[in-house]
This record gives C-alpha cells, structure tokens and sequence, in this order.
C-alpha cells in the first residue's frame, strides 16, 4: 500500500512539474502528411520529422494514455513494453516494464527491438534524442485538452494502420459523450455549478483553464472556477474562498483517500465557509479515470456529470 502511494504520488506530482515548467514538448500535436499508405512522416510535438516505413509489429509506449489508447485501437498484442504505471486495461500490466514515465529504462526498451516507440510529454527530451539517436523510430505526442485526444488517437491509427479501428473508438467516444452533453448542452450559466476539480492537495493543484481537466468538466455541465489558472497549477486557499466552488472533485485512488477526506472532512478550518463543503458536495471520484487523456474520456464525463448534476443522471 506504501509502495503504491508513494507511486501515485510521483506520477502526479511529475505531471504537475512538467505542466508548471513547460519542459516538455512544444504543446503541439503531433501531425501526418501522408497517412493514406507507407512511407509516411509525422512531425511530432518537440517538432521532429519522423519516418514511418512500414506497419509496426513491436511498439513500446512510454505513457499510460498511449496504452490505453494502443488497447483501444485492437493493437494490445502489438505491445511489447511499457511503463511502471500502465495499469489499464488488465492486460497492460502483463507487459514487459521499461520504468516509469520519467526515468525511461533505454537499455530495457532496445532490448526489445521495437519498431515503433510512442513517447508523450513527460518523457525525458534527452530520452527521445538518445532513442532517435540509435536508429529508433519514437513520436511523442503531447495532449493537452480533450481536442488533443482525438487528434492522437487518429495519429496512432495512421501510423500504425490501424485506421479503420481508429475511426471506429472515435466513432464510440463522441456517441457515448454526445449523450451526456446532449443535456449539459442545454444548460445556461446559472444552471453550471461551479466546479473545482483538485488533483493534489500538498500544496492544492488543481485543473486550470486549457487542460484536459477543464474540458471534461464543461462537457459535464460544470463551470471552471480556476478558469484563472492556466493548464495544472497550484491554487491558494485565499482563491479557492474567494472562488467558492459548488462542487469540489478531489482524484482519489487506492491508498491515496487522504487527499478526498482533506477536503470531505473540512480539515483546514477556511474550508467550512465554501458551500461545497456546507452543501455535502465533495466528491472523491477515481484519478486513473479523471487524469489520463485517452479512450477513458466518455466514462471521466460520466462521472463528473453525475456528481455535477445528479438531478439530471440517474
């Protein structure tokens, strides 16, 4: 239980870094300029041209969200390797590991002869050069809204000739989101709770304005009351009074509920005057789901939207 806190702690704390720095990437997606047959070039989101020759049959992801998405497209018997912290679906966790989302294990990810390697934003720089350096073909997305998402999940396909697959999840995703804005749509300003969602709370980091956290709470019927606060970043308690949100989602998972009853259990005596608080209305709601941009999207809008307004979905 330890051990896994202690993970989750430096995934999240590793995501608030890269997001506060700008160290990672351009903020650019990645793009293709021919994905109709092989060869084909994608320039990724440090700026790269990459050649892809051929349909890959060894890939290795350096990301959770690009295994779930490489799951989603039909392509998990494609995957020889991946990171410490992909956990979803199951049968992610059966793969080779090549460390965590930071700290790359190069040595490991050579040994197994990839033909494709799918970095993301927290990959090491250095990294990637190194890899590209060896002969390696590695395109690191950067997804940064629920935009970005579809752009890759349609890139992965290209480049992997799994298109039609793409199409098909993409296909999936806007119908199942499409149910829950089919209502939320609707709804005018004063119907939008206002909605702090926190993913750290030592010190509080929470979802800014032009992140994924942010999209998927408008999607929901929310209204972002850290709208003030661009991409992931640290929020005072001064704001969060003066912003006093309706609704407040804390990510929460296995051996990290300490974060949700922080804020549940009023633990700071400034947190009995917001009305999420006096109202009952803080939620504990799963991190894996609210954090990873990828084919989760539709079920993080799910749940978001029945905290939100759980008038409005059973």
């Amino acid at each position: 239980m330890e051990l896994k806190k202690l993970l989750l702690i430096v995934l999240l704390m590793s995501t608030i870094a890269v997001a506060m720095s700008g160290c990672a990437g351009t903020g650019t997606m990645p793009t293709v300029t021919n994905s109709t047959g092989y060869p084909m070039n994608a320039t990724d989101s440090y700026g790269r041209t990459v050649t892809i020759t051929k349909a890959p049959e060894r890939i290795v992801s350096l990301a959770p969200s690009n295994t779930e998405i490489l799951f989603g497209l039909g392509l998990g018997d494609r995957v020889v390797g991946d990171t410490d912290y992909c956990n979803y679906p199951p049968e992610a966790k059966n793969k080779s590991r090549v460390g965590g989302i930071t700290s790359v294990n190069v040595e490991k990810v050579v040994s197994l002869d990839p033909d494709l390697i799918f970095a993301a934003s927290l990959t090491k720089k250095e990294t990637i050069e190194k890899l590209d350096s060896m002969g390696y073909t590695v395109i690191a997305g950067d997804p940064k809204n629920a935009s970005d998402v579809f752009k890759l999940v349609r890139l992965m396909g290209n480049v992997t000739g799994a298109q039609d697959n793409a199409t098909r999840l993409l296909d999936s995703l806007n119908s199942s989101i499409g149910k829950i804005t089919s209502v939320t749509s609707g709804l005018n300003e004063s119907q939008k709770p206002g909605v702090l969602l926190v993913v750290y709370t030592d010190p509080i980091y929470v979802a800014g304005a032009d992140s994924y956290g942010d999209d998927i709470i408008k999607m929901a019927g929310g209204r972002n009351v850290a709208s003030g606060i661009n991409d992931y970043g640290k929020m005072s308690t001064e704001k969060i009074m003066e912003a006093d949100p309706d609704v407040i989602i804390v990510t929460n998972a296995e051996g990290m509920e300490a974060q949700y009853l922080y804020f549940k259990n009023a633990s700071q005596p400034w947190m009995n005057t917001l009305s999420a608080v006096k109202n009952g209305r803080v939620y504990g709601l799963d991190s894996d789901t609210l954090s990873k941009p990828g084919p989760r999207m539709a079920t993080a809008v799910e749940l978001l939207a029945k905290a939100i307004h759980p008038e409005l979905f059973e």
